[in-house]
């Protein structure tokens, strides 16, 4: 409320967090701000504009408007929760328990568009646990925050603890050697010189299979491979030929259906 009457108005805030003032060509952005912070903007840009020298500004809130924001993937507790107006992504994410062990390096903001495509911004896991500034932002009713949850990659064979193992979110790149040290090492009965990285062709969908001597790898003797998501690495063991091809037709399995579904139990 201005002290002139003909330009006290009621005015909602938009989409975006801004709002349209009598006089004002600009739509200042108030979103996240206390009332108090709100009358001293406006006060500066009227100033500013030199429309008003010394305005006595008065802002109250006269309807709060809840929206729904869902929270889904590898947070502890996903689900839609009600905001009103906008609250930092920091925030949010800790009504939802926080990011959970398996995310990924990412976390996604998909804004509401009133028209056109949707608006995505991205940033780093790693940027907000350490709550940096630049990683904690807007989020507004409407919105979706989605946090990827990490790759996955399948260990079978020789190895001390086969299975899915989790890409770490800490970092972009794992190699073929920190697969096999978070599989716990191959056994004794490994025959790590004709190890395989089975990978699926996105393009193709083909299934490539990648010879490895791990020993080589091990001794730096040959590059040590860059894992994707949803390779599948088999270490055989030092038995028959017929055994060899029954663990490799099974990692090819695995591969396959980790493609098309994205996991594997």
């Amino acid at each position: 409320m201005l002290e002139s009457p003909e330009l006290s108005r009621d005015v909602r805030v938009d989409s975006e967090g801004n709002i349209g003032l009598a006089l004002l060509a600009e739509h200042p952005h108030v979103a996240g701000l206390s009332l108090t912070q709100a009358e001293a903007l406006l006060k500066k840009k009227y100033q500013e504009s030199g429309i008003l020298n010394d305005p006595n500004i008065t802002v109250t809130l006269k309807e709060l408007e809840s929206k729904p924001v869902t929270v889904s993937g590898a947070v502890r507790q996903p689900g839609v929760f009600q905001v009103s107006g906008s609250v930092r992504l920091l925030r949010l994410l800790t009504m939802a328990g926080g990011i959970g062990e398996g995310s990924g390096t990412i976390v996604q903001v998909i804004h509401e568009q009133d028209s056109g495509p949707q608006r995505i911004t991205e940033v780093r896991v790693s940027d907000v646990r350490l709550g940096k500034e630049e990683a904690n932002i807007v989020v507004r009713g409407g919105d979706i925050v989605n946090v990827p949850p990490a790759g996955a990659v399948y260990v079978l064979g020789a190895v001390n603890r086969p299975g899915r193992i989790l890409l770490p979110s800490d970092t972009d790149q794992t190699t073929v050697l920190n697969i096999l040290a978070m599989a716990e090492d191959a056994k004794r009965t490994a025959k790590l010189s004709h190890s395989v990285l089975i990978r699926r062709k996105d393009s193709t969908g083909e299934v490539e299979q990648i010879p490895l001597d791990l020993k080589k790898i091990v001794a730096q003797q040959q590059p040590n491979i860059v894992v994707r998501p949803n390779d599948v690495l088999f270490v055989p063991e030092s038995t028959a030929k017929r055994a060899f091809s029954r663990g490799l037709e099974a990692a090819i399995q695995v591969a396959t259906a980790a493609a098309v579904y994205g996991a594997v139990p």
